[in-house]
């Protein structure tokens, strides 16, 4: 994938991650007007309600080869096929740039960039063999905020990081070779798709809902609220005790939730918003991690030093997804001036 900008001389418009001793281009789209520090997220996403719906086609040969995986996501006699959060197009206004957002059904996303993914992955595999969808979706930045293939996933990478100026941790998972994508990779926890409150095109997209709702479920055993329940209020889990300390932590300032900036995946053309959720109170971290565990989507979590030499290797040697190498680096970015 780096190879496919490199010779289009479109590097600078690959993530660059550098250390005191190494660099390497990640296949990650993205430019510094991206770059939206403490950005609120109604600045950043545009969206009305009800939610405009993509008209984006199924693919049955592109579904098919993805049978296995969609058996382990299926909610009993009937496959998971909700609504997810998707990318209309990227556009730039005098006040920053913003996402327009509509709605996919999770087989139209699976169609539109498991296509991609696929002819990728085909290329990889043949050398010098033709990329069409490729070209025509993902030739460059300004091709790809364009979204033409109907149905961009619009997900989230959030850096949970934690600890002072000192000394700041931050955690990292080992994806689950379960998932649909990445699966083996190193990651930022959590990662996970946007959806609406209610998951339905009637309620207004919350990246903060997201982050309380995957980290509910990845980091303490959640109830997988990616499912329409039979619940009234799309918020029922904020009186679960995990999610209840977590927006006590917000309330009082020992949590914060900063929206860092955004870039496109290059493997499939998911539009990937990066976070970062810092606790700066070590004993309520502490006693947090230990109340953690991990879901099916994870093989497992530790602790790292986020600006330490094993974080430097694994980004420059590519061990992380892409997405989650971008919130690190913007991570270390925003933090870098407290040490």
């Amino acid at each position: 994938m780096v190879e496919y900008y490199f010779r289009r001389d479109l590097m600078h418009e690959l993530l660059l991650v550098e250390t005191d001793q190494r660099r390497n281009f990640i296949p990650f789209l993205t430019k510094n007007s991206w770059k939206v520090d403490e950005a609120d997220e109604s600045g950043l996403l545009d969206q009305c309600v009800p939610h405009p719906l993509s008209d984006a086609p199924l693919k049955e040969n592109v579904l098919h080869r993805r049978g296995k995986y969609l058996e382990g996501v299926s909610g009993g006699p009937e496959e998971w096929n909700d609504l997810l959060a998707c990318a209309e197009r990227i556009e730039e206004t005098p006040n920053g740039p913003r996402i327009k957002v509509h709605l996919a059904e999770y087989f139209q996303y699976l169609s539109s960039c498991g296509s991609l993914e696929d002819e990728t992955y085909d290329a990889i595999r043949r050398p010098g063999r033709k990329t069409p969808i490729r070209d025509e979706a993902l030739s460059s930045i300004a091709a790809a905020s364009q979204n033409p293939l109907g149905a961009h996933g619009l997900g989230m990478q959030v850096a949970l990081v934690y600890g002072d100026a000192a000394e700041y941790k931050i955690l990292v998972q080992r994806r689950s070779n379960s998932v649909a994508l990445y699966g083996g990779a190193l990651a930022v926890v959590p990662v996970f798709g946007c959806q609406t409150l209610d998951i339905t095109a009637q309620t207004h997209l919350s990246l903060f809902h997201n982050f309380l709702r995957e980290t509910y479920e990845e980091l303490y055993g959640g109830t997988e609220v990616e499912r329409r329940g039979p619940q009234v209020d799309p918020t029922w889990f904020y009186s679960k005790p995990p999610v209840a300390r977590l927006l006590d932590y917000h309330a009082s300032g020992i949590l914060s939730f900063r929206i860092l900036g955004f870039g496109i995946d290059a493997l499939n053309g998911e539009v990937n918003v990066a976070a970062l959720a810092l606790i700066t109170d070590s004993a309520v971290a502490a006693r947090e991690i230990r109340e953690m565990r991990v879901n099916w989507e994870v093989q497992q979590i530790s602790a790292w030093h986020l600006f330490g030499e094993e974080l430097d290797v694994g980004l420059t040697r590519g061990d992380f997804s892409p997405g989650s190498a971008y919130a690190i680096a913007r991570a270390r970015e925003y933090l870098a001036g407290r040490r």
